[in-house]
């Protein structure tokens, strides 16, 4: 059989694949609710982030973070390193943020779509529940290398939200995300990420590492790490405008 041949029937080879996964494919919303689970765990919790800029080869700083969650409502970003960065902090309180400089001493309000260092946005640390933030439409599957993913369009449910569009590839087998592409209101894609790694934490394999590129300039990316995941039993008033200082 020539290489002509051979071509067209792994193509409908893959269209009936597809279809019949597509058949028995769950609701949508399980499927991203699942990827987020495989980004990490939900509930009273808190874990480590190591964020790497980079332009090129060339490392522009390193920056470290203790974040605080109670379910999605809550969240605190604790700056431990840098040393001249210490005692800064971002507060999320369901829709509103607030930022923390020990210098300025009173909390300033900011957006999630402000950016943290590098490519994350304050909202990449504070806000990560794609299930909870935005209206999922599954657009179809795509084939990477041997996988299957599905290709998710998720639309932002309120103007709060860090992004307007999100398009997310999650495999049809392990549902652990493979990929985001993150859209302006406008429908300029912004940036994307790959998502990499996936270790145990607190039981279930959580992807560990990210990477954040710009999409005008490849070269500038933000590679996050994830670690030391712990289950916490916070009160809500941890999470205070009060408690800041």
């Amino acid at each position: 059989m020539t290489q002509s041949k051979i071509a067209p029937l792994l193509a409908l080879g893959f269209l009936a694949a597809s279809m019949s996964l597509l058949a028995a494919t769950p609701p949508v919303q399980e499927i991203v609710k699942r990827a987020d689970d495989a980004r990490g765990p939900a509930g009273d919790l808190s874990f480590h982030v190591e964020v790497k800029d980079y332009n090129g080869d060339s490392l522009l700083r390193t920056n470290r973070y203790h974040v605080y969650s109670k379910g999605e409502k809550y969240v605190l970003v604790e700056t431990e390193y840098p040393e001249r960065l210490q005692g800064r902090k971002l507060l999320m309180r369901e829709d509103d943020v607030w930022l923390y400089l020990p210098s300025i001493k009173q909390p300033t309000r900011i957006s999630l779509q402000q950016k943290l260092t590098g490519e994350v946005s304050n909202g990449d640390l504070a806000k990560t529940s794609f299930h909870d933030d935005y209206a999922p439409k599954l657009l179809g599957l795509d084939k990477v290398g041997s996988n299957s993913y599905f290709k998710i369009l998720l639309s932002a449910r309120t103007k709060s939200c860090t992004y307007r569009r999100i398009k997310l590839w999650v495999n049809t087998r392990t549902y652990q995300p493979l990929r985001a592409e993150y859209f302006a209101i406008s429908g300029k894609l912004l940036k994307t990420s790959d998502f990499f790694d996936p270790k145990p934490a607190l039981g279930e394999p959580r992807m560990s590492q990210v990477v954040i590129r710009d999409a005008l300039e490849p070269g500038r990316r933000s590679v996050l790490h994830y670690y030391g995941y712990h289950r916490e039993n916070l009160d809500e008033s941890f999470f205070s405008k009060e408690s800041l200082p």
